[in-house]
């Protein structure tokens, strides 16, 4: 009995000795503020306010917005308070990874300072200006960011990625531009002209039609000119139907002879252009199912 009796004893000794030691703790923790304190208090929100140090001038405006501080401290320490609640700007941080899903166990780093050791999806208070954020998370190279702070900036919402999004190749051809750098199976591909060539193939073209022109217009006029000589042989001609038709027969032999000359200049062009062409200019034009692509040098 008397051991049990002394093991009660020390157990409740020690019960009584921890509550006095966590009274003395709380009673230090919560020392009154003094008048100079509250002064000093003051004093330095007002100093941190112009330094735009809003969530330091919120500590020290808590400090002096207590009962112990004089009432007129303590009213103008509330009152900024309500203020400067206002201006402090707040910020949400997300991050995701190159997948696209989301990460919490990041560390936010602000201007060197830890800011939160992990992300909880909450508003985090910043001071207004211009801030470097850095975020760290493990297996990812850390992110760095520069963001620049309104004063009364609420819940402003960043996204941050970790990582490089990788293609996955299933295969298909590389495009560039909506079209294959190279042809799919079954494209037919074929080296072409060179643009000098094309150029004479049109030419030759005009060449053509104008040599066909001026043969119509030759035969036309051949023709109006023996109307011409039926009805008025004789030159100069006395009725004016003959004097008509002997001008539509040199309307039309003008016309046939503009179609030999084009004709001509553009046959001529065409063979110009065509042996003058250099080897090194290529066009390939590829065809294939809904497709069409040309590629060259030229």
């Amino acid at each position: 009995m008397n051991l049990r009796r002394a093991r009660f004893l020390l157990t409740s000794f020690g019960i009584v000795a921890s509550a006095l030691v966590s009274i003395e703790s709380a009673a230090h923790a919560a020392e009154p503020m003094t008048a100079v304190d509250c002064n000093t208090a003051y004093e330095s929100s007002l100093k941190l306010h112009d330094l735009h140090k809003l969530r330091a001038e919120r500590s020290q405006l808590l400090r002096c917005a207590v009962a112990d501080c004089r009432e007129d401290i303590r009213r103008v320490c509330g009152s900024g308070l309500e203020k400067v609640d206002t201006g402090i700007p707040t910020i949400v941080f997300a991050a995701k990874d190159a997948s696209g899903a989301d990460l919490s166990a990041v560390k936010v780093t602000m201007d060197g300072e830890v800011l939160a050791e992990r992300l909880e999806g909450s508003a985090l208070s910043i001071d207004p200006g211009e801030h470097t954020f850095t975020f760290e998370t493990a297996g990812q190279p850390p992110v760095t960011k520069k963001l620049v702070m309104q004063e009364s900036q609420k819940d402003r919402r960043e996204v941050i990625t970790f990582g490089t999004a990788t293609t996955a190749t299933t295969g298909a051809p590389t495009t560039t531009g909506g079209l294959p750098s190279t042809p799919p199976p079954g494209m037919e591909e074929s080296q072409g002209m060179g643009t000098q060539k094309i150029l004479a193939i049109v030419a030759g073209g005009i060449g053509v039609v104008g040599l066909g022109l001026g043969t119509v217009f030759g035969v036309m006029a051949n023709s109006q000119k023996n109307a011409a000589q039926s009805a008025c042989p004789n030159n100069p001609c006395a009725t004016q139907d003959g004097v008509s038709k002997w001008s539509d027969a040199g309307s039309t032999g003008n016309i046939s002879t503009i179609g030999f000359i084009v004709g001509g200049v553009g046959v001529a062009g065409a063979a110009v252009l065509w042996f003058t062409a250099p080897s090194s200019s290529s066009a390939q034009v590829g065809v294939g199912p809904g497709l069409l692509q040309v590629k060259g040098t030229w």
